[in-house]
């Protein structure tokens, strides 16, 4: 962030280099008239900020010869709309006055034509009155602000100390600026700006660490937050291969379909790995080309959650392995509110990358190697967060690596388990959303240590291989289809559905008949070399059955629900049992063994499935499955039931 500085009448502009917004003319789409075409302001240099008071001229520039012309108009668009008419035009620049009531803000500039409009760029509006803030021994400071006020009690920090703002909106830090950013807590009852997809609770600070800065943050009010939809993306896993950006497009295009049918506020929350380091120089793909794929959903602020594949392997230790998504998505770890609820997202994957390799194409890394772990430097931080948030509040923890295995075993050290419950005692009932597994399950905690970990299934499925390997098959190695998790605020009350990509929230099993399935190497991997065909470990599939069993995989299933089994209106014994899923196999592990290639994400044992066994074979079977909200899920099985590609495909 760059200083400021005042003049008492005209606002002269901070313009760098880089600040500069350059647009390209367009040509002339078809159809086009010739009035649109003349309609060309591509010479205007917007700054990336102005500093100015209201009522005093702003001063831009014009390269090129394409301005405004004096009778257009400038338009603000931010938390408010604001216009004011050109003042004068020259051949190298133009003036417009900053209207009265405008306030401090990050604001779209477009010019208007009488019904046209040309949006120019994006401009950080600081408007500044007699009332100016000095930063009193701070390295960091400035205002929050919503509709020009500044608002009371809202918490930022720069990762290490936290301050709250006071009764007009101004904070100031005593930062070593070690992180590089300064951050918020969004309060209840506000959105933050966005920029595409990234809400604007960041910003990067660039003088050393014992100059003050100011940044200030814009807020937006917003209603219904007690109502709100969040949906946990995990593991996006986009790298420019297995035909990932066309796959990742059709999740787009659902997701933007649900948003757009969803009433109240939505929010998006990534659980981590929405990169893959392996692939960032090899294939080209990095943030940057992430943010791009991703900025065709609209509509949606996504908050962000740091995953291992996130961190970079071109880099030692932990702390530089992260420089890049500090400056391009988000801070590693930050809370904000929504609602009732207070969020946190945390950085549990600690690099330990020490020992020196090199990629696939010789450029010097290190091994990727990292562990589970929440760092004490972040412990301490969570600790002085949750000291701003009343006891009792509810909680939802984001974090990439899952505290628990499904059985409910710790997957985290037990130290740091044992640290992180510490922190979030006086906070019983939290719900942890957690990724990494590419699997869906839940461990119901709640009575014994106070909290709901959700492992909340992938965006990407198998790492988007399957559907790449056998269309309209995406699915990942539990069988569970590539998702994510609606999950519903009611005042302090949550609910949740797993949704599939492509399908509605009525979709929540698949049921199989075991008479017809029969996974052997003769039939499925025919073409791949002994070492392939002996990789193939089908479990109880590779052997025919006559037993009249059915098997349902309800992927989001909990103790809570209820799966019933009906033949002829009476109820069958269902058991539930442990088994690889037998669509995963064919689809994807079978599908690279026979090409004698390797099966890297092969198909994994779940907890989630259940089996019954019919009278007879060919028996119309009524599955019925009740969620822990009553939401009852229903599929007519007609038997026999073939097992092709073609009976799944979505």
């Amino acid at each position: 962030m760059k200083q400021h500085f005042r003049y008492p009448v005209y606002c002269y502009l901070l313009v760098s280099i880089l600040s500069f917004i350059l647009l390209p003319s367009c040509e002339k789409p078809a159809g086009e008239s010739d009035q649109s075409k003349e309609f060309n302001v591509s010479g205007i240099v917007l700054p990336e900020s102005i500093e100015c008071q209201p009522g005093s001229t702003v001063d831009l520039q014009v390269v090129g010869g394409h301005g405004p012309l004096a009778s257009d108009v400038v338009e603000l668009a931010g938390a408010g709309t604001f216009t004011a008419p050109i003042a004068s035009v020259s051949e190298k620049n133009f003036t417009f006055v900053l209207p009265d009531g405008i306030f401090t803000g990050d604001y779209v500039f477009s010019i208007l034509r009488g019904s046209q409009s040309k949006r120019v760029g994006k401009v950080k509006l600081i408007v500044s009155g007699d009332d100016d803030i000095e930063p009193d021994g701070a390295t960091v400071y400035g205002v929050v602000s919503a509709l020009g006020k500044g608002l009371e009690g809202v918490v930022v920090s720069d990762g290490y100390e936290l301050a709250a703002t006071d009764k007009d909106g101004v904070y100031r830090l005593n930062s070593k600026k070690r992180h590089g950013y300064v951050f918020i807590c969004v309060p209840s009852g506000y959105e933050p700006m966005s920029d595409g997809i990234l809400p604007k609770i960041w910003a990067t600070l660039g003088s050393p660490a014992d100059v003050p800065e100011r940044v200030d943050f814009t807020l937006n009010p917003v209603s219904g937050q007690d109502n709100s939809t969040l949906l946990m993306l995990g593991d996006i896993h986009l790298a420019r291969r297995t035909n990932d950006r066309k796959q990742f497009s059709e999740f787009v295009n659902d997701i933007n379909s649900f948003v757009s049918s969803t009433a109240g506020p939505v929010y998006g929350i990534t659980l981590g790995d929405m990169t893959w380091d392996l692939y960032w120089l090899v294939n080209n793909y990095g943030y940057s080309d992430y943010l791009k794929d991703a900025g065709a959903i609209r509509n949606l602020r996504i908050y962000h959650t740091i995953g291992n594949h996130d961190h970079s392997m071109y880099y030692a230790g932990d702390f530089d392995t992260v420089a890049e998504y500090k400056k391009l998505i988000a801070p590693t770890y930050y809370s904000f509110n929504i609602g009732k609820f207070h969020l946190v997202v945390l950085d549990d994957v600690e690099c330990t990358n020490s020992k020196p390799t090199t990629d696939s194409q010789g450029t010097p890394c290190y091994v990727r190697d990292y562990k589970g772990n929440v760092v004490s430097e972040q412990l301490q931080w969570l600790q002085k967060d949750l000291s701003y948030v009343s006891e009792g509040t509810p909680l939802m923890i984001m974090m990439h690596i899952p505290l628990c295995n499904a059985s409910g075993s710790w997957r985290l050290s037990s130290a740091n388990a044992a640290a992180l419950k510490s922190a979030l005692s006086k906070y019983p009932g939290a719900h942890i959303y957690t990724a990494h597994t590419h699997t869906v399950y839940n461990v119901d905690k709640l009575a014994t240590d106070g909290f709901f970990e959700h492992n909340a299934g992938s965006v990407c499925g198998t790492w988007w291989w399957s559907a790449n390997e056998t269309p309209g098959i995406h699915i990942g190695q539990d069988g569970s289809p590539g998702g994510y998790t609606v999950v519903k605020t009611n005042g302090t009350n949550l609910s949740w559905q797993y949704k599939a990509t492509g399908s509605g929230l009525d979709y929540q099993f698949r049921t199989y008949d075991r008479n017809n399935i029969n996974i052997t190497v003769d039939k499925y991997v025919p073409a791949g070399n002994a070492a392939s065909k002996a990789a193939l470990e089908p479990g109880i599939w590779g052997k025919a059955s006559s037993a009249n069993e059915v098997y349902v995989n309800v992927w989001n299933w909990d103790p809570s629900w209820k799966v019933e089994i009906l033949e002829s209106g009476k109820s069958l014994d269902v058991t539930r049992v442990s088994v690889k899923d037998p669509l995963h196999l064919i689809s994807y592990t079978a599908k690279r063994l026979n090409k004698s290639a390797e099966a890297s994400f092969a198909t994994t044992a779940n907890d989630h499935t259940f089996r019954a066994a019919a009278t007879t074979a060919n028996s119309t079977l009524t599955i019925r499955v009740t969620d822990r909200f009553g939401n009852k899920y229903e599929e007519t099985m007609q038997r026999p039931k073939s097992f092709d590609i073609k009976t799944y495909e979505k």
